[in-house]
């Protein structure tokens, strides 16, 4: 062991304390964990410009459907009243 920096230093200086060897344990645990995580692929869907449009059709176009039925029934329901006066809608 001669020329080994720790043993020099701890035959100087004594023991390393508790508190060091946890630090170094936690250093260690977080790089293991970020080296997992980069070598983890993504399975996240991108996000932001390059995601795909959403469908525009659902919720408007049950709206411009009804919005029309309910025309279509007005007019089935105020037609002949305006056809009584010739006014050339429903002829």
């Amino acid at each position: 062991m001669d020329g080994n920096p720790r043993v020099a230093y701890m035959l100087q200086h004594g023991p390393v304390p508790h508190w060091v060897k946890v630090a170094r344990k936690q250093r260690e645990q977080n790089a293991r964990e970020a080296a997992a995580a980069r070598r983890k692929p993504n399975t996240e869907l991108p996000r932001g410009r390059h995601r795909a449009p959403r469908s525009w059709w659902g919720w408007p176009a049950t709206a411009m459907g009804a919005s029309l039925l309910y025309g279509l029934h007005v007019l089935d329901t105020v037609g002949p009243a305006l056809a009584a006066h010739n006014i050339g809608i429903l002829t």
